[in-house]
């Protein structure tokens, strides 16, 4: 059964642009899988088994993992307006990546499955100017 779990985020200069995220898990007796990459919660990837502790208000207020995916999580940000973040994200699309996003905020996450080699998103990456776009790697999970 799929539920929401709310992560509190630490704002620091109106970064990031909202004060929690909700994400998607599925119950796994004890634990929870997550099903979807986030865009502000670092160090978490879909397909990864962890462990809360809730405050309250029903936020995790801690979390550890108890598995982690081979997947890894990617974050766009967009630094000025442009055309070239749709058409990444159609060809990361292509190569069986999932993507998420807040349009409005200009924050995007890509969640990379294991089985394609990371090699194959850098290609794609590597065509977003530095100066338009930033790129972050939150939770790595494929060799380098």
């Amino acid at each position: 059964m799929s539920l929401s779990l709310q992560f509190p985020l630490e704002v620091e200069d109106d970064w990031p642009p909202v004060g929690s995220e909700s994400l998607p898990f599925e119950r796994k007796r004890e634990d929870y899988e997550c099903l979807a990459s986030p865009l502000f919660v670092k160090d978490l990837a879909a397909g990864e088994v962890i462990k809360i502790k809730k405050d309250g208000e029903g936020f995790v207020s801690s979390w550890e993992h108890v598995e982690r995916s081979g997947r890894s999580t990617i974050w766009l940000l967009r630094l000025a307006n442009n055309n070239q973040i749709e058409p990444c994200l159609q060809r990361l699309r292509s190569l069986g990546c999932n993507t998420a996003s807040v349009d409005e905020f200009g924050c995007y996450s890509i969640d990379v499955p294991e089985t394609l080699p990371i090699a194959a998103v850098d290609e794609v990456l590597e065509e977003l100017d530095p100066e338009l776009v930033a790129i972050a790697f939150p939770s790595m999970r494929h060799p380098e």
